[in-house]
Formats: C-alpha cells, structure tokens, sequence
C-alpha cells in the first residue's frame, strides 16, 4: 500500500493520485515450483511531487529504489520551458 514518499529522505504522506507520480513496476519472481513458471507481479511506488521531479524509481539487484532522473534530459526540460515562457517554438 502506498502510504509515502519512496525517497528515504522524504516523508511527504501520499495523500490523492494527482500529487506526485506513481510508477508501477513489474517485479521479477524469486523463484518458483517445477513444471510451472511464476507469474511477474506488479507493484505501485508512489514519488511526491518535489521528489518526482528529481528522481525515478528503478529496481537494482532485486531491490525497488530512487535514482536521480538524467542531468541532460533535465536541462533540455528547463531550456524548453524557458522558451515556452518567453513565446519561442521549440524545434
């Protein structure tokens, strides 16, 4: 159940879905029973609103964590809505 902010370092309580972003992620099975194969399972990590914009949610060595989102994809973000604010087209 989503109850806070993934970020160890936040604990903004999850409150509505339009606060923040939820990710769903298909978790691999550990392991499972001769002559049947384990189905995937999914589960829901909630991000607020401030840590959504900063960081992503990823699984590493089976574990569900936060890593930071990319620099350059954050930069062109920053770029394209400095030109959206000031009426240039963005190509």
């Amino acid at each position: 159940m989503l109850s806070k902010c993934l970020n160890p370092a936040c604990s903004e309580p999850f409150r509505y879905l339009s606060e923040g972003r939820v990710f769903s992620l298909e978790i691999p099975p550990l392991g499972g029973t001769r002559g049947s194969v384990p189905a995937q399972r999914v589960e829901r990590y909630w991000l607020c609103g401030n840590c959504a914009k900063h960081l992503k949610v990823v699984i590493e060595n089976g574990e569900v964590t936060t890593r930071p989102l990319r620099r350059e994809f954050i930069g062109e973000r920053k770029v394209a809505a400095a030109r959206a604010s000031h009426g240039h087209a963005i190509h």
